[in-house]
């Protein structure tokens, strides 16, 4: 399972094109956040912002693909990974970002409650706890949505629980999913590098983003295909 993720990226022609996007979209989404930042709050951050905005439609666009991609599909073309990197980003910002930002805010809050040794203390440490498992459940079912949204060429099948469900129900994706998220973590921590680097290390942090990406979302959307019935291109 896991080799088959890692291999996937440079083994595979579908593979190889994902990585290729994957490596230009964290390119151009850490090099257009450096600038924007750098160029804040000058108007002209705005081209930079949207470099970066552009690359994270890539970089969506092409995970959603690699889930929901199976041996009966075609190529994606521009059009494909545009559309389903935008329907990717909207299902982050209601699925993901509510628990990233109610996560962050238990995890800064609940040190300072638990010094003073309260009540207050106990009230946030289980706060965090519920936020935590919040975290894990959307992240959980964020992969399958996107999966079932790009697989089908409909935004509203991720949200159908006929397309989702039995996916989320079956050991198949769960430990598939535990690969994929661990990678996807581990390309985040790159990504967030290649951000804050602008030298070699830098570019080689992006390189390595893009290929922890595409192995994980390899290994979600090969467990999102054989649950829900399907395979997954060889």
């Amino acid at each position: 399972m896991i080799r088959d993720a890692l291999r996937y990226p440079v083994s595979d022609a579908f593979g190889r094109a994902a990585l290729l996007r994957c490596g230009v979209g964290v390119v151009a989404t850490a090099v257009g956040a450096r600038y924007a930042v750098a160029f804040a709050p000058s108007i002209v951050a705005l081209v930079p912002a949207l470099v970066a905005l552009l690359g994270l439609v890539v970089l969506f666009g092409t995970a959603a693909v690699v889930l929901g991609s199976d041996g009966r599909r075609p190529r994606p073309s521009v059009r494909a990974i545009a559309r389903s990197g935008l329907g990717a980003l909207a299902l982050a910002v209601a699925v993901l970002v509510p628990s990233i930002v109610l996560l962050a805010r238990s995890l800064i809050e609940t040190p300072e409650a638990l010094a003073l040794g309260t009540g207050a203390g106990l009230f946030a440490l289980v706060s965090s706890t519920i936020s935590i498992f919040f975290f894990v459940a959307c992240a959980y079912a964020y992969p399958a949505a996107v999966a079932a949204s790009a697989s089908t060429g409909r935004l509203r099948a991720a949200v159908e629980t006929e397309t989702v469900l039995p996916a989320l129900t079956d050991p198949t994706y769960f430990l598939r999913w535990i690969v994929g998220f661990s990678l996807t973590v581990l390309a985040a921590w790159l990504a967030v590098t290649a951000v804050r680097r602008g030298d070699v290390l830098g570019v080689l942090a992006a390189a390595a983003a893009a290929y922890a990406l595409v192995a994980g979302a390899r290994a979600v959307g090969v467990g999102y295909a054989r649950a829900s019935g399907g395979e997954p291109r060889a």
